[in-house]
């Protein structure tokens, strides 16, 4: 059987737009959890959210606060003070939690989640406020009062 000329042009268009479609569905990679260490879990989360992925940066978030926010807790109450930045690397973990709190509620305020950003920056700088994040000049800053500052603008926004 033979097609006419005039209609196997638009079925071949169609079916090329069809197939153009399909190849180019942006797809995320899959969940790699590696060592479940907090660094490797925070790597995963900003690699994820610098890609445009906020959905699955928040999957790894969630496992790094999941597994590692008992650990943090305990060196959190083991402290009255932030550690000095000699000490600070010995609180890797509650470091790590702290940060995944804080890129958390970033991520959220940008999906329009301005409760679950509440919720996130309330429980840093209520659970683990003395953790810190070193920046990449090196210079230490602590995560619980970068929290607690944006806490209060949420309270000056209501919206």
């Amino acid at each position: 059987m033979r097609l006419r000329t005039s209609h196997s042009i638009p079925i071949l268009m169609l079916g090329a737009v069809l197939v153009a479609g399909c190849a180019g569905s942006p797809t995320s990679p899959p969940l790699n959890f590696g060592d479940m260490s907090p660094n490797n879990l925070r790597y995963q989360a900003e690699t994820r959210r610098e890609a445009g992925d906020l959905d699955q940066a928040l999957v790894y978030v969630d496992k790094l606060i999941e597994l590692h926010s008992a650990e943090a807790r305990e060196m959190q109450a083991s402290l009255s003070d932030y550690p000095p930045a000699k000490d600070a690397y010995s609180y890797g973990t509650l470091n790590g939690v702290g940060v995944a709190y804080l890129i958390k509620a970033e991520m959220l305020m940008e999906k329009g989640d301005k409760a679950g950003a509440r919720e996130a920056y309330s429980t840093l700088s209520r659970d683990f406020y003395y953790a810190q994040h070193q920046d990449g000049k090196y210079n230490w800053y602590k995560t619980g009062e970068v929290a607690m500052q944006r806490l209060e603008g949420l309270k000056a926004d209501p919206r």
